[in-house]
């Protein structure tokens, strides 16, 4: 029974570990979660430190140029020694990750 719960939490603390990105984040009193709109995230978090916008990819010799969309990372100035960065595809959330600054 003890080398069973053991294993179990060796696969939980693994499949922790290795998550690329958080699925939500806290920005002051309100939450904000994959999926979420660029709208919803600034009226909820406020302008981002920095944002990088890569336009969609519309060139005539692109075979995908049907399928580019705008990809956007926002970065959001050091909170308790990290930078909350979150990426937007197509308008949508789809990633959340925090880095330490040292």
């Amino acid at each position: 029974m003890k080398k069973k719960m053991n294993q179990t939490t060796l696969l939980w603390a693994l499949l922790f570990v290795t998550m690329p990105g958080l699925a939500a984040m806290r920005c002051g009193t309100s939450l904000i979660a994959l999926g979420d709109t660029v709208d919803r995230v600034q009226t909820l978090c406020g302008t981002p430190a920095q944002s990088l916008i890569e336009p969609p990819d519309r060139r005539p010799a692109n075979p995908n140029r049907a399928h580019s969309v705008e990809v956007q990372t926002w970065s959001y100035a050091p909170r308790n020694g990290a930078v909350r960065n979150l990426r937007f595809i197509d308008g949508k959330l789809v990633d959340i990750s925090i880095e330490r600054q040292h």
